[in-house]
C-alpha cells in the first residue's frame, strides 16, 4: 500500500527572489499589508467611544425625593402631605396608626412602622392622574416646581420607572442633570396585586438598592 506524497518545490521561490521584478512584487505586497494595518489602527483611534457606566448602589448624603413614572405620566408623591396630616392629628391628641389621602391621581397611605421608629409610605397610581410626559411644557413646569420645593443641594431624586416610560425618563433625567440634580432610578414591573411604590422613612427603597442614573 502506498501513500501519495506531496513534494514542495522551492525552486520557484528562489527564482522569484532572484528576479528583480519578483522582488518588486513582494515589496508591493508588504506595503499593502502595512498600509491596511495602519488604516485600521487609525480608524480605531478616531472612532468616538463612550465608556460604559455600570450601575452601582448609591446612597448620597441628602434627603431622598421619590417620583413615579407610569402610564406615560409623572406622579408626584404626597409624602409631605401625609406627614402633615399625621402631625395635625397628633397635635389634636388623636392616636394615629395609619391614614390615607388622594392627591393628583395618587392614592397614598402612611402607617406606623412595626418598630414604631418611623413611617411606611405606600402609593398607588391612577391612570387618569399624573402629568402626561408627552406634554413637554407641562412636564418642564412640573419639574421646575419640584426643584423649587426640593432644592438639588438638599435632595436626591429617585424615579420608580415602568418600561413604557424608560425613553421619557432619559429626557427627564437629562433635564434634571443639567439643573444640578442627582438622579437615581428603580426599574419596575407592574404588579396589580400590590402598591406601586412602597418605602419607609429614611430609605431610598425597601432594599436600599437605588441605582444612580449614569
Amino acid at each position: 500500500m502506498y501513500r501519495n506524497q506531496t513534494r514542495i518545490d522551492f525552486s520557484a521561490l528562489v527564482d522569484i527572489i532572484s528576479n528583480v521584478a519578483g522582488m518588486m512584487i513582494l515589496l508591493a505586497c508588504v506595503a499593502i499589508i502595512v498600509k491596511h494595518r495602519d488604516q485600521s489602527a487609525s480608524l480605531t483611534e478616531s472612532r468616538p467611544t463612550k465608556p460604559i457606566s455600570f450601575p452601582l448602589a448609591y446612597i448620597p448624603d441628602k434627603h431622598s425625593l421619590t417620583i413615579g413614572l407610569k402610564y406615560g405620566k409623572l406622579y408626584e408623591l404626597p409624602e409631605r402631605e401625609l406627614l402633615d396630616a399625621v402631625a395635625n392629628k397628633t397635635t389634636s391628641g388623636e392616636s394615629v396608626q395609619w391614614l390615607d389621602i388622594e392627591k393628583a391621581g395618587v392614592s397614598a397611605k402612611i402607617e406606623l412602622t412595626p418598630t414604631a421608629t418611623g413611617f411606611r409610605f405606600q402609593y398607588k397610581f391612577n391612570p387618569d392622574g399624573g402629568i402626561a410626559l408627552d406634554e413637554a411644557r407641562e412636564t418642564v413646569e412640573t419639574l421646575d416646581r419640584i426643584m423649587e420645593r426640593f432644592p438639588p443641594a438638599e435632595f436626591f431624586y429617585v424615579f420608580h420607572a415602568w418600561p413604557e416610560c424608560f425613553n421619557r425618563f432619559r429626557d427627564v433625567r437629562e433635564y434634571l442633570l443639567e439643573s444640578g440634580v442627582e438622579v437615581g432610578w428603580v426599574p419596575r414591573l407592574d404588579d396589580p396585586e400590590s402598591y406601586d411604590v412602597v418605602y419607609s422613612m429614611g430609605e431610598y427603597d425597601d432594599d436600599l438598592t437605588t441605582i444612580k442614573a449614569q
